[in-house]
């Protein structure tokens, strides 16, 4: 059976996912309810800038924000003076946008590549101050850690970050692929159990934290925003694939927060990337396994297990949880509240207690899935309710 060309190509054209575009009033609402929330925070004079859609769109618009407010312009230095970048590679993506942001805006950025030495050095306050050896949440927050000290050592006080703009607008692509129901689930919970670690670290430095997306309006914004809203197509042009590294049709996350900034932002359609990509962390796991041999992981895994009830996964796990042993000790009644293996509520991984009823990963080792039990006070009600029926 032969096939009519033409009737090929206007298959192949309707198989393709259709660009979308966002209801114009509900980008205009974004818009203004991110520039108000930047209005009301207390003027940053530095931000953590990875060069993200996220930091690019609070960068551009802060500096909009801030320039036209007339009690802002009384201060000696103008606000949003300073940006960070943290690299732990020369190839890390994050310097190219960040400096091109930084160029646009006339910000002093201040470029900082750490070597595999001073990622060591910054652990032991991460773990210390954060109380954990998760590996993802270390990777993550050495960088934040660096950024944040730097910002420190150059006199700034206040210093904004992205922090929330992944979870309420469906920036992880894992969650692409969700389907609407399971999506508006997902995010309502992520919305309860985000937390981000520049806020401890901040406080540990006497550094006012600013996070302009947890605004409880954008937050409530993003509770009502369809799958479409947050997860769909957009068609990238030619002239913008040197920025982009994107050609053609491709699926974004955090779809209608790029709209709303896609005039002003640089990186408004970069493609998302962890921070540990874009910083380059991303060696820590080869470099750490690179350097303990299998025998010596496994002989430390065992010795770990049968001496604390602690599972170890790999090289990199080992160095942070050696680490930790050394900053809070065999002690166990001399660790802080947040570390208690009494068995009321057990990590799998850890022993270690989770950290709330809706938690399912575990925040001191990383462990996931962590809850192989409903929480206790589900079950004493399940109890509860059985006695009573009986």
């Amino acid at each position: 059976m032969s096939v009519n060309p033409q009737d090929q190509v206007q298959e192949d054209s309707a198989s393709k996912p259709v660009p979308y575009r966002s209801d114009p009033a509900r980008v205009q609402e974004l818009r203004q309810l991110l520039l108000k929330s930047l209005a009301k925070t207390t003027p940053c004079d530095c931000i953590l800038l990875s060069g993200g859609v996220d930091t690019s769109i609070l960068a551009e618009a802060a500096f909009v924000v801030y320039n036209q407010n007339k009690d802002t312009q009384k201060n000696l230095k103008r606000p949003l003076d300073g940006a960070v970048t943290v690299l732990c590679m020369d190839d890390a993506r994050d310097e190219f946008y960040s400096t091109q942001i930084s160029s646009r805006l006339g910000l002093k950025q201040e470029v900082v590549k750490i070597t595999l030495d001073s990622v060591l050095e910054e652990l032991e306050f991460c773990i210390k101050t954060l109380q954990t050896f998760d590996p993802m949440e270390l990777r993550n927050s050495i960088v934040i850690a660096r950024g944040l000290s730097v910002a420190k050592s150059l006199g700034y006080k206040t210093v904004m970050t992205g922090d929330g703009a992944d979870e309420l607008f469906a920036g992880y692509s894992f969650l692409h692929n969700m389907s609407a129901e399971r999506l508006k689930a997902y995010s309502d919970r992520l919305t309860i159990t985000m937390r981000f670690s520049g806020v401890t670290l901040a406080k540990a430095l006497d550094l006012e934290l600013v996070q302009p997306y947890l605004d409880k309006d954008l937050i409530a914004f993003s509770q009502q925003c369809t799958r479409d809203e947050k997860i769909n197509y957009h068609d990238h042009p030619k002239e913008r694939e040197w920025q982009d590294r994107l050609e053609g049709r491709q699926l974004h996350g955090k779809f209608i927060l790029r709209e709303a900034f896609e005039e002003q932002a640089f990186s408004a359609w970069r493609k998302k990337e962890p921070i540990e990509v874009g910083s380059g962390t991303t060696v820590l796991p080869k470099v750490f396994q690179e350097s303990t041999s299998p025998e010596e992981l496994k002989e430390e895994q065992d010795r770990i297990l049968a001496e604390d009830g602690v599972k170890i996964r790999d090289a990199e796990h080992l160095r942070y949880y050696n680490v930790f042993k050394r900053v809070f000790g065999d002690d166990l009644s001399t660790y802080p509240e947040k570390l208690r293996k009494d068995g009321r509520d057990p990590c799998p991984g850890c022993g270690f207690n989770l950290s709330s009823p809706e938690q399912t990963f575990c925040v001191i080792c990383g462990q996931w899935p962590a809850r192989i039990l409903p929480p206790p006070e589900e079950i004493a009600k399940a109890q509860n309710s059985s006695s009573t029926s009986s």
